[in-house]
């Protein structure tokens, strides 16, 4: 019973083992399920994290990269930036400097030159073509008003009173003494003594001083009219004995090519070389005085003469000027009609000026309006000396070694750009002042009457420190980044600077001037007949004007009478007398040759 017992008790026991082991197998099956879920549902989270992780690495790539390119792109904002501003800085100096040199040029259209100012007195400058050229349409009579009620009431103005602090008082210039007073030149003087047109009444004397009649005069001029007297001369065929023919007598101007004498010839080109009457104005004069011609007679009778001239004097002129030790040279424009494939047109041209200072004559040379190296090259091709002239480049084929001209600058022409930036920098005025250091040393050398070998010593002297001080001032300007930025100040250094040699040379020949001012003013006869004829009709008439200015500018030079000479001349021509040709330029020219 007992074994029985114990039995069940352990089977009884062995079903609960059982059933407990059933449900722990029951239970890891449920635990292995379990975790192969969690490993299944890891392994999904996983690879999502995994997937979320290099999702995120290329996003935060992108981030890096956009990030990269954004601080590129404003690191070149900031370079344009930068950029702009320095374009900015310098359109602003462009404008300033634009401002500045329209000033500039506005001071030569409205503002007097120095005759005028001279003439004038100086007086008050009238700012009525400024103020027109200036009028931009709008009603300003208001602010006009306003002005003219402010001065009226005799208050100045603010602008007034900063032009008076600001102005500087000038310096004085140093003339010459005024020359005494000549008498009046006339062909006749006629003096009529008391005797003459006065008697004393009965009892009556004249008055006395120091022991003589107290007379002094009256003066008056009396013009006469000239007159023109016109010569027929009746000319007949006439056979000889031995049955050839001939004429009564030959035309009595035929080497003139006209049937002007050569005191009218003379006149007339007097008249339009001289003194810029341009031909119909001559014709309209000739008219009134009883000459009527047309203007193409005019002119062909005109250039004929002109063309003897050439052919009687031109080359001795032209042949003595090239043997001068020292020349002045400068070139300007003229319109000259020329001929093309479409017919005339008017094209501009170029007239050189020669000028012999030291034998005062003045050759004007007229090559095809050319402006070219070779025109200068080719007239001064057995020149041996010195040539003054501005800073034209052609010139500078003469600045090389072994040159046998020594090519000498102009210094009013570097004063003048320095002038010109004055008004915007004010470092100018230390330059201006030593160029007038070395006016002033000419002053006085012209002065002292010293001779080309003394003013030579004296410019070794006095005016080549001068010289080292302005190359000086201008290099350690040019070092400067601040002044150069002025435009102005930067065109008169380089200028200075390139044109440096050939200012110095000045150390090289005392008979040479510094300022080519003096050929300059040769070419303003030229202008003032330009202004009035407006054009050359052709290159040949362009020619024939080079030469009859030679003539008549070296007379004035040389204090003869233009016409008397061109008319003696015209008499040489005509009579064919055996004349020495060299005596009868200006520099040696008298009444008889």
């Amino acid at each position: 019973m007992i074994d029985e017992r114990a039995y069940e008790l352990l089977c009884c026991q062995l079903g609960l083992a059982n059933e407990e082991k059933a449900g722990l197998r029951k239970q890891n099956k449920e635990l292995i399920a379990r975790l192969e879920s969690i490993e299944k549902s890891n392994k999904e989270n996983s690879k999502t994290l995994i997937d979320t992780i290099n999702d995120l690495k290329e996003s935060l790539e992108k981030q890096s990269t956009t990030v990269e390119h954004y601080r590129k792109e404003m690191e070149l904002m900031r370079k344009q930036l930068e950029a702009k501003d320095e374009v900015n800085m310098m359109l602003a100096n462009e404008i300033s400097n634009l401002r500045l040199q329209l000033e500039d040029s506005r001071k030569h259209r409205f503002g007097r030159t120095s005759e005028q100012r001279r003439l004038l007195n100086n007086r008050n400058i009238d700012k009525s073509a400024m103020e027109k050229s200036e009028y931009d349409g709008s009603d300003k009579k208001g602010d006009d008003d306003n002005k003219a009620n402010g001065n009226e009431a005799g208050g100045n103005t603010s602008s007034d009173n900063a032009t008076a602090q600001n102005s500087k008082p000038s310096r004085r210039k140093e003339t010459a003494p005024r020359a005494e007073k000549t008498r009046l030149k006339v062909d006749k003087v006629v003096v009529h003594e008391i005797e003459d047109y006065y008697q004393l009444p009965d009892g009556a004397r004249l008055m006395n001083r120091n022991g003589m009649a107290d007379v002094w005069e009256y003066r008056f001029i009396e013009h006469v009219r000239a007159h023109n007297v016109e010569h027929v001369y009746k000319v007949a065929r006439v056979k000889l004995a031995d049955g050839t023919f001939t004429n009564t007598m030959e035309h009595p101007l035929k080497n003139l090519g006209g049937i002007f004498s050569p005191e009218l010839l003379a006149r007339l080109l007097c008249l339009k070389y001289d003194f810029s009457m341009p031909e119909n104005r001559q014709i309209r004069l000739l008219a009134r005085e009883g000459i009527h011609i047309s203007n193409t007679t005019l002119n062909s009778y005109i250039h004929n003469g002109i063309s003897r001239l050439r052919e009687f004097m031109e080359d001795v002129f032209k042949k003595f000027v090239q043997q001068a030790k020292y020349l002045m040279v400068d070139e300007t424009t003229e319109l000259v009609g020329v001929e093309t494939p479409e017919g005339k047109a008017y094209r501009r041209k170029y007239l050189w000026a020669f000028f012999a200072k030291h034998v005062k004559l003045v050759y004007y040379h007229y090559n095809n309006g050319s402006r070219a190296s070779d025109v200068a090259k080719t007239f001064l091709d057995h020149f041996m000396g010195s040539i003054s002239t501005d800073g034209y480049t052609v010139y500078r084929m003469y600045d090389g070694e072994g040159s046998k001209v020594l090519h000498i600058g102009c210094w009013t022409h570097c004063r003048r750009l320095w002038v010109d930036a004055l008004p915007s920098d004010r470092t100018a005025m230390d330059i201006i002042d030593s160029i007038g250091d070395l006016f002033r040393n000419e002053d006085l050398f012209r002065t002292m009457k010293l001779s080309s070998e003394k003013i030579k010593e004296k410019r070794l002297k006095l005016t080549g420190p001068v010289l080292e001080r302005i190359h000086h001032k201008v290099v350690m300007m040019m070092q400067d980044a601040k002044i150069m930025a002025n435009e102005l100040i930067r065109k008169a250094a380089n200028y200075t600077i390139n044109q440096w040699k050939s200012l110095r040379n000045i150390l090289k020949d005392g008979s040479a001037e510094i300022s080519n001012n003096l050929c300059e003013q040769r070419m303003k006869p030229v202008k003032l007949l330009l202004k009035n004829c407006m054009n050359i009709g052709s290159e040949a008439a362009a020619e024939n004007s080079a030469f009859i200015f030679s003539l008549i500018e070296s007379c004035k030079l040389n204090d003869i009478d233009p016409q008397d000479y061109l008319k003696h001349l015209f008499e040489c021509i005509l009579h064919g007398k055996d004349c020495d040709k060299k005596a009868l330029l200006p520099c040696f020219y008298k009444s008889e040759c």
